[in-house]
């Protein structure tokens, strides 16, 4: 009898152990969670979808509480490209898509043929998401910086 509760606890500690070939989960993207600026009229928030896409929204508010500006974006992820889908209050999408950057930590999408914004720029630090939009000559240049929602 002995023998048999030894065995019992021996499997039962050998099922404790975590697997040698486990993998990590992929750590979540500099994006998701909700972010807003200093007064908490604009908002912009993201999710990432179990297909790996990312997807969000922003929306300002004026001071009584009502909509004026809303959009909603994802970014498709496949293979070794990444493009950033806005569609706008009218339904049009715009597609942008990522390009290296010297900075690993910014996520910099272009679509040159685009009108105005044709540079959307992401940059997380610390508990803040920073953004901008411009031309790619640069000159309109437009920051979003915002913080995790309070």
């Amino acid at each position: 009898m002995r023998y048999f509760i030894l065995l019992v606890l021996a499997l039962t500690f050998a099922g404790c152990q975590p697997a040698s070939d486990a993998v990590a989960p992929e750590p979540l993207h500099p994006f998701v969670g909700c972010w807003e600026n200093d007064n908490g009229l604009e908002r912009e928030g993201w999710t990432i979808d179990p297909s790996g896409w990312l997807i969000g929204y922003a929306v300002s508010r004026d001071a009584d509480g009502n909509v004026t500006f809303f959009e909603h974006m994802r970014v498709e992820r496949g293979g070794d490209t990444e493009v950033l889908v806005v569609m706008g209050q009218d339904n049009s999408e715009t597609r942008f898509t990522r390009r290296n950057s010297d900075n690993a930590d910014e996520y910099r999408y272009e679509n040159p043929t685009h009108d105005y914004p044709q540079v959307i720029v992401y940059q997380r630090e610390g508990d803040a998401l920073k953004a901008y939009i411009d031309l790619m000559a640069g000159g309109k240049r437009v920051s979003f910086d915002k913080a995790i929602c309070g």
